[in-house]
């Protein structure tokens, strides 16, 4: 696991290496949209209200969640009981090639 955005924050949130290279490639426009999902899921935890489309995956990502950054990327993370996000990838919407590879 690599970065961890915290602050001091009810919840931490924490990008695995791999995520972090999808966040520094993304479009800058996602890049702020992730950075403000993190400062709202550090004060409120994981379950937003207000447009941010948390949503239950299946499949070979059962047990992972997604949040729209817009239309087309998504963030997917895991929620973990001590009130940590693990984000594993960030993604433009193609579940196709995302897969436990953790």
């Amino acid at each position: 696991m690599s970065t961890i955005y915290d602050d001091m924050a009810a919840w931490s949130v924490i990008l695995v290496s791999e995520a972090e290279g999808e966040l520094e490639e993304a479009p800058q426009q996602i890049r702020k949209k992730f950075d403000q999902w993190v400062m709202s899921v550090q004060a409120f935890g994981p379950w937003l209200k207000g447009g941010w489309r948390t949503e239950a995956l299946s499949g070979v990502l059962k047990g992972f969640y997604s949040i729209r950054l817009n239309r087309q990327w998504r963030a997917i993370f895991e929620v973990r009981s001590e009130r940590k996000v693990v984000v594993i990838r960030i993604v433009a919407h193609d579940y196709k090639g995302v897969g436990r590879r953790f």
